[in-house]
């Protein structure tokens, strides 16, 4: 009779033992497919800001000349030079 009680409790332990590790197993699948995924994205934005750099330090080598005065007048400054017209279209399409 005591060993039957005590089949019965380890039968029960094992069960329990088994059902937490699956439940574990499950979630830390969950949680690697999770930062899985994050990884990805801190990759792509790694790629993004190399890009990035690398388009600046392109500007940086540049030579200081008038095309490039000229340029940075248009694009940050908005100048224009006195024979020029710019047309702006601010209709939505």
């Amino acid at each position: 009779m005591v060993k039957k009680q005590t089949n019965i409790f380890v039968k029960a332990a094992t069960f329990v033992f088994i059902v937490f590790c699956t439940v574990t197993i499950i979630k830390m699948q969950f949680e690697f497919n999770s930062l899985k995924e994050d990884k990805a994205k801190v990759e792509k934005q790694i790629k993004d800001y190399e890009l990035r750099i690398d388009e600046l330090q392109a500007r940086l080598e540049e030579d200081f000349d008038t095309d490039y005065v000229m340029r940075i007048a248009r694009e940050k400054l908005n100048f224009r030079l006195p024979e020029e017209i710019i047309f702006y279209n601010d209709l939505s399409k």
